[in-house]
């Protein structure tokens, strides 16, 4: 099949074209010859006027002279023809440079969806971990600023937030054991479809915010404020209290934002080396004094134990430590020795990669100048420079400029211009 589309493209590029507009306008804009791009890019739409390649770099040229309202539209044209990674990714960046977070968030997201180079794939998932932060960050300080106006009445019953739990009265090496246990907690809320548990990511920031305790912890006194401002009915958190050599007690408590009410849970003991036991009853006991009623696979989803190494776990619970604090290389470090205890304990897999991520790209204005160098530049061209005889085709006949951005498996739709020959040499048996 793949002899075949290439002795057919062969032919037809045999029967005649010439240089296209569009392949003049890729090389003005590398050449940073803004004006004249945008010309030829005109020129090329005004001849076929389906070019999603042509409204793609069009939308490029305008970005890159700062028109982020032309450069949208064009981007929009191109989508509305053919939605690609590279049309998604300079979106996302529009809107980012417009403030407008969640619109970039789910442009990135979008790229990612369409199967971008794997540098693309890279860079946006690194970037996307700052901004998802920023755009929480500030929703925090709109909420701040309209704290007074928030009806509390309005806030769902369902909704639930899990902040860290206290672990001062640990030994300090088992202090980090708070922050994880409470992630598991959290993490295990999520799992239940009648409940709407904000995602922890929020609630630190809001916790950042307020300044309220270098551990993330929250007083039940402090809690219905802290609810308020996330917009959910209830705060669980809870107390670690160390017992002998090798045991742990869990206190829990349930605090209600719109009414302070304080519901406290039955205290759960039992070893560190088996805390999940504990973990997994304290939860069955906030979802019980919440009246809720699980499916049985819901039950059997909330079982399931991360990691059976507590080691891992103590190791990936100071990850989540460090990275609270923004310490990312420690955390990193952490996250990479909870995998080397148990390398299919998958959460601290997930720490590791983001951590490393936070490591490469700084703070997130260091992460966002990043995202758009990379964007604008060579390594973020074409999708079909990524490997395949079709995409090695493509990128010998684009970088030619002899015919504009084409999918192999809709020949029927190129437009040739003009006459002429080329001679392309390709190993077909590769």
């Amino acid at each position: 099949m793949i002899l075949k589309r290439a002795l057919i493209l062969l032919t037809l590029l045999l029967a005649g074209c010439s240089q296209s507009f569009y392949g003049s306008g890729r090389k003005l804009l590398e050449q940073g010859r803004y004006e004249s791009a945008v010309d030829a890019f005109y020129k090329e739409i005004a001849a076929n006027p389906q070019n999603a390649a042509a409204w793609r770099e069009l939308g490029v040229t305008y970005y890159r002279m700062q028109d982020f309202l032309k450069a949208e539209d064009a981007l929009k044209q191109a989508n509305a023809i053919v939605p690609d990674a590279r049309t998604h990714l300079f979106l996302g960046l529009i809107y980012e440079k417009q403030n407008e977070y969640e619109k970039a968030i789910d442009a990135y997201a979008a790229s990612l969806n369409l199967d971008p180079s794997k540098q693309t794939r890279e860079k946006v998932t690194a970037h996307l971990d700052q901004l998802v932060y920023k755009k929480i960050s500030q929703d925090v300080s709109l909420a701040l600023e309209n704290e007074a106006e928030i009806e509390t009445d309005t806030i769902p019953e369902n909704t639930v937030a899990v902040v860290n739990f206290d672990g001062s009265h640990l030994q300090p090496d088992l202090a980090p054991l708070a922050v994880g246990l409470a992630e598991f907690t959290s993490s295990d809320l999520a799992k239940v479809k009648s409940l709407n548990t904000v995602e922890r990511l929020k609630v630190d920031a809001i916790i950042d915010e307020l300044k309220l305790s270098q551990t993330g912890y929250v007083d039940p006194a402090s809690a219905p404020r802290v609810g308020k401002l996330l917009g959910t009915s209830r705060i669980i958190t809870g107390s670690l209290l160390g017992i002998g050599d090798d045991g742990f007690r869990l206190d829990g408590v349930i605090v209600g934002a719109t009414d302070t009410t304080k519901q406290f849970t039955e205290a759960n003991e039992g070893r560190l080396r088996e805390m999940f036991d504990v973990q997994k009853k304290f939860v069955f006991d906030i979802l019980d004094s919440l009246g809720v009623t699980l499916t049985i696979e819901e039950r059997d989803a909330i079982r399931e134990i991360p990691t059976e190494s507590y080691l891992a776990f103590l190791a990936y619970s100071r990850g989540l430590y460090f990275e609270q604090q923004g310490m990312h290389e420690q955390a990193r470090q952490e996250f990479n020795t909870a995998v080397g205890h148990d390398a299919n304990f998958s959460a601290a897999q997930v720490g590791m990669t983001k951590a490393t991520a936070a490591v490469a790209s700084g703070g997130y204005s260091e992460s966002q100048q990043a995202l758009e160098s990379f964007a604008v530049s060579a390594k973020a061209d074409l999708e079909a420079v990524a490997g395949g005889l079709d995409s090695r085709l493509n990128a010998t006949l684009l970088n030619s400029g002899i015919i504009p951005d084409i999918n192999l498996t809709n020949l029927a739709t190129v437009p040739l211009h003009g006459t002429g020959r080329v001679v392309i040499t390709v190993d077909l048996e590769q």
